[in-house]
């Protein structure tokens, strides 16, 4: 199974996609702890002293994040990938969250219940914007396939599309206008 690791984890590793053997009835606890055993470093980063899944760890499988799955407890398919975001830090400077307004379009506003927010995340990139997104929302489905946006969504930050603006690492300063969108019409359907 690919595993990829995102932002602080792929620093660690000093790679962004690891190869763990899966086994047939293993969960996503399972494979967390093989990539722990081949990465001893991310012991600390993954899981808690008392042996359960750190909080502020973001596990995506399929697009969907574990904890609206079964936990580590989700079981695998030979078909699945997993992305692994670390705990979302940096933050503005001084620790503080950057606020942002968040517009939902479409499925995202339908799914939401809301058009217009403010939102907090500690850091200042889409890639430590996106973990507190999917903590908070139960979008993943909508935003993600195989640990990226999905080819027909756009990030916009203050009128820019974040794939001009670097991508995962495009900045997202405190005050910022972050809008979720489709790039074309037509139906949204998921696999």
């Amino acid at each position: 199974m690919k595993v990829r690791l995102y932002a602080t984890l792929r620093q660690i590793v000093g790679e962004k996609i690891v190869e763990i053997p899966a086994l047939a009835e293993q969960t996503v606890g399972d494979i967390l702890r093989a990539l722990v055993q081949l990465h001893p470093r991310l012991e600390d980063s993954i899981w808690y002293p008392d042996g359960s899944l750190a909080g502020h760890v973001a596990v995506i499988l399929n697009g969907r994040d574990i904890r609206h799955l079964d936990g580590v407890e989700t079981p695998l398919s030979d078909e699945d990938s997993m992305d692994v975001f670390p705990p979302v830090g940096g933050g503005s400077g001084q620790g503080d969250p950057t606020r942002v307004t968040l517009k939902l379009t479409s499925h995202f506003r339908a799914r939401v219940g809301l058009f217009e927010t403010d939102f907090e995340f500690k850091g200042n990139t889409l890639r430590q914007f996106i973990p507190a997104l999917l903590g908070k929302y139960d979008i993943e489905d909508l935003l993600m396939e195989a640990g990226e946006l999905r080819s027909n969504i756009r990030v916009v930050i203050n009128g820019r599309y974040s794939g001009l603006l670097g991508g995962f690492d495009a900045p997202i300063p405190d005050g910022a206008t972050v809008v979720l969108t489709f790039a074309w019409g037509g139906r949204y359907t998921t696999h």
